[in-house]
């Protein structure tokens, strides 16, 4: 009998490790163990592992290895299968858990990352419009010569203009408005927002180191330019560089002129005499095409009454009336505004010098007779470029021969030898009628201006002299 019971117990055994081995490879969670009941009986304590359970519910398995002789016992399906499922909670909720940490604090960083993207925002968006910054107050600053948006952003910010660097310059970059910015000084509310603070910079008008320059009639353009570099427009030798190039020929009275290579400066007698306002370092180019439009305004736009005529006419269509081209009128006019005392001496002056140039067609001799008369014999041309004698320079002195000595030539010198105004030009245009062909100045005094003498012979011209002190 107790053969029989050893023989059941072990076909029992063997049937276990048969029914744990399925098990494991059963994904679907079907029973390892048959329900057998306990092995051995319930007193049986040889094996080395066992299955135990608390009260029925907690059951968990202990270990399956060391079996002595193949020997198992106190271990059921039922609590086998309990422990498992008990594990896969576990396991469940520690990986739920998990998650749910995982997930908060990822919403953590991103309600930060947020947080801190939208402070950044705000900040410059505040800044962008102007918002925080003081009302009433204002700053000087220096823009430098073709600035690039790095150098403007950090000249705001160094003035307190703006807060925010970085922003300013994504706005100037989205709006397109990284280039344009004006050369110089500008004085500048700190409330302006960033595009009125861009369009404030990218305009002259707004501009304060403006310098204003009177240069009055009869100036050389010499003078013009000791002027300018004096009041730091532009330099000396830059000016009269530009005086003699062929950039302004696009302006048609520039263009036409009929002798370029002959004139010392080519552009002498067009910069209209005038008060300007320049800008601190301006560019040389724009100063003059200052005189140039001012010039062409006041000698192509511009229509006045002319007696005699029934319609106003500008000065070019004057000149045309009389048979006389720009280019001789404007030389005419330097020549009457070098030499006249007044306003009153210029048109007599301009009567003298038009008697004059009538007798080159009869070879210099009027009707009385008298020769040589197509030579204007005008001191203001004896050392043009130069201003006077002293000025030649001294390795120039023992040679020099101006061009334009109306002592040497018939009629009017190749060009202008100053820049004459309005009434010199009017005086230029007005042929009157005088037998007059010679005159003469005492120069004016202290408390006596300056007198004029004309003569209609040599013999009266003479005693003119000697009463003007000139003999």
């Amino acid at each position: 009998m107790s053969d029989d019971l050893e023989r059941k117990r072990q076909e029992k055994i063997a049937n276990f490790k048969l029914n744990l081995d399925i098990g494991d490879n059963d994904e679907t969670g079907t029973e390892l163990i048959s329900n057998t009941g306990t092995i051995g009986g319930t007193s049986e304590s040889t094996s080395s592992a066992e299955i135990s359970s608390g009260n029925d519910s907690d059951s968990e398995l202990s270990s399956y290895s060391s079996v002595p002789g193949g020997d198992l016992k106190g271990v059921d399906k039922k609590s086998l299968k309990k422990a498992r499922k008990t594990d896969r909670k576990r396991r469940k909720k520690k990986a739920k858990k998990n998650r749910v940490i995982f997930r908060m604090v990822w919403i953590a960083m991103v309600i930060f990352v947020s947080i801190m993207i939208g402070e950044f925002i705000m900040v410059g968006v505040n800044d962008m419009l102007g918002v925080g910054r003081e009302a009433e107050a204002s700053v000087t600053i220096t823009i430098p010569q073709d600035a690039d948006l790095d150098t403007i952003a950090d000249i705001l910010y160094d003035n307190n203009v703006i807060n925010v660097k970085w922003f300013f310059k994504l706005y100037a970059t989205m709006t397109k408005s990284t280039t344009g910015f004006t050369q110089g000084t500008f004085d500048i509310n700190k409330n302006k927002d960033y595009q009125a603070l861009i369009n404030y910079m990218q305009s002259d008008m707004n501009r304060t180191d403006v310098v204003t320059i009177r240069f009055t009639e009869g100036m050389s353009l010499k003078q013009y330019a000791r002027l300018l570099e004096n009041g730091k427009v532009c330099s000396a030798d830059e000016f009269l560089k530009a005086c003699n190039s062929d950039r302004f020929d696009d302006y048609e009275f520039i263009g036409s002129i009929s002798n370029p290579k002959e004139r010392p400066i080519k552009l002498e007698g067009y910069l209209f005499p005038d008060t300007y306002n320049f800008y601190v370092g301006e560019n040389v180019d724009t100063v003059i095409e200052k005189f140039l439009a001012n010039y062409r305004r006041k000698v192509y736009a511009t229509k006045s009454r002319v007696l005699g005529q029934e319609k106003k006419m500008t000065i070019a269509e004057r000149a045309e009336l009389i048979g006389m081209s720009m280019e001789d009128v404007l030389t005419l006019a330097s020549l009457i505004q070098a030499e006249a005392a007044d306003k009153d001496d210029m048109y007599e002056i301009s009567a003298i010098l038009h008697n004059r140039l009538a007798t080159i067609p009869d070879g210099g001799v009027n009707k009385n007779g008298e020769s040589g008369l197509s030579k204007l014999q005008l001191d203001s041309t004896k050392y043009y470029p130069y201003a006077s004698e002293k000025d030649i320079p001294q390795s120039e002195k023992s040679t020099f021969k101006s061009k334009y000595n109306t002592y040497d030539i018939i009629g009017l010198p190749p060009g202008p030898i100053c820049n004459p105004g309005l009434e010199a030009i009017q005086a230029a245009l007005t042929v009157g009628k005088t037998e007059n062909y010679y005159f003469c100045h005492k120069s004016a005094e202290e408390n006596m201006p300056a007198i004029s003498y004309y003569a209609k012979t040599m013999e009266e011209h003479m005693e003119n002299l000697k009463k003007a002190g000139l003999m």
